[in-house]
């Protein structure tokens, strides 16, 4: 089964995500820390197609999630997409990339068009 890795320590905006996602036909697992969404990702049969991850967190920082996604040898090339009320950009992430940056509170077409592209299927460069 295809997923999508949400992690967020909000329960009103991990559910309402949640219901978007699932809406259009996602497979989605949510998590409000980053320690139990990482060890989701280690221990599944495959790994998610996209990670929609918030940054300010409790137990680990977004930023640190990403870092260990980036660094791991589970799922290091899965788009992830942060989503954070702070107005941050792509650069706030580096040297680990991300594929986009969502602003709190996320309007539920930005998210879909967001995954929508994300999921899409990238063509290899010659």
């Amino acid at each position: 089964m295809t997923w999508i890795c949400l992690v967020d320590d909000d329960p009103d905006v991990c559910d309402a995500l949640t219901d978007a996602l699932r809406s259009v036909g996602h497979g989605v697992q949510s998590f409000r820390n980053g320690e139990d969404a990482l060890q989701a990702i280690e221990n599944a049969l495959e790994p998610p197609r996209l990670v929609l991850l918030d940054v300010l967190l409790g137990v680990l920082s977004g930023r640190e999630v990403l870092r260990r996604i980036r660094e791991g040898h589970r799922a290091p090339n899965v788009p992830v997409v942060v989503i954070s009320g702070m107005d941050l950009d792509e650069r706030y992430f580096a040297p680990w990339p991300v594929t986009a940056v969502l602003r709190k509170p996320v309007v539920v077409a930005d998210l879909l068009r967001v995954v929508a592209g994300a999921l899409r299927p990238r063509r290899r460069r010659r």
